[in-house]
């Protein structure tokens, strides 16, 4: 039975190899020598330099091949690049056993685009390079570590910008999709946005995008914006003075008799009800405690 985890250390090469789609991650650890990644194809093909020590993940069915900008001299472990490849489907039914395997879900699905990760420090790297020295489930215990300590790491990129294998997604790329859609609405919410707009954004078809936003939120694209915006309005309802009108247009609402009628749907109150109930029950909780 082959290994979980398999270790290598990085090829010395001053020259790319042709771009290969591999049915594994690959978790680079970049050694002495700067890397340079080429990653994607066709129109979607991107270039990226790291300096050494970059860690770096790649998911499967990834075009890459990777290179480095000067041949690594001899020396120290610590000079030599690191790869550590692991299976997809392995981790999908371990994740089935183990519910804990599921928080490198997220993870795993971002490096279907390829990951960079920025300022880790020094003793998850010293456990990255201590995998390559062990073996069984020693090696596998500290494999699960590094991957817990890689899936809360806050500060990464992302190396492609759509996955490259366009509409023919699997589920984990569709739902790093509709995650990105998600980001921008919540950061957006209060500008005008549209299905068609937000797919393009994120490199879907409006029909695809909206079966898929649909499957994930259980909600339409409409009622989920709709939705951010009443609950935004409700907290400045609640922690400011604003006249109802005002927030209305601050939270993305073009006229005030349509953020009546969706705010009323939703909380089952009109604006001004809503104020008046919540500072009603403020005053309570004042007196109760005094």
């Amino acid at each position: 039975m082959s290994t979980t985890v398999r270790c290598e250390v990085a090829t010395a090469s001053s020259q790319a190899s042709p771009a290969r789609c591999l049915h594994d991650h690959e978790l680079h650890l970049i050694g002495a020598a700067p890397g340079r990644l080429r990653i994607g194809s066709g129109d979607d093909e991107r270039t990226h330099s790291f300096a050494p020590h970059t860690v770096v993940l790649l998911g499967p069915h990834l075009p890459r091949s990777l290179a480095f900008e000067h041949r690594m001299q001899p020396g120290g472990s610590d000079t030599q690049g690191l790869v550590l490849r692991f299976g997809d489907e392995p981790l999908k039914r371990g994740m089935a056993l183990f519910p804990e395997l599921a928080d490198a879900g997220p993870m795993l699905a971002r490096a279907r685009l390829g990951v960079q990760f920025i300022g880790l420090e020094a003793d998850t790297l010293a456990r990255l390079r201590r995998i390559a020295t062990l073996h069984g489930l020693a090696r596998f215990s500290e494999f699960t570590a590094l991957l817990n300590e890689l899936a809360q790491w806050p500060d990464y990129r992302l190396l492609c910008g759509v996955a490259p294998s366009g509409e023919d997604l699997g589920e984990d790329a569709r739902s790093l999709r509709i995650d990105k859609a998600l980001d921008h609405i919540r950061e957006h919410y209060a500008d005008a946005l549209s299905l068609p707009e937000v797919g393009a954004i994120v490199g879907m078809r409006e029909n695809t995008f909206s079966r898929s936003f649909r499957r994930a939120t259980g909600q339409t694209f409409t009622d989920f914006v709709i939705g951010l915006r009443v609950a935004e309005a409700c907290r400045l309802l609640v922690s400011t003075r604003q006249q109802v009108s005002s927030i209305c247009y601050e939270v993305g609402f073009n006229n005030i008799s349509n953020f009546n009628r969706h705010f009323r749907r939703i909380q089952g109150m009109t604006p001004g009800e809503f104020r008046a109930r919540r500072a009603g029950e403020r005053r309570a909780g004042e007196l109760s405690c005094a």
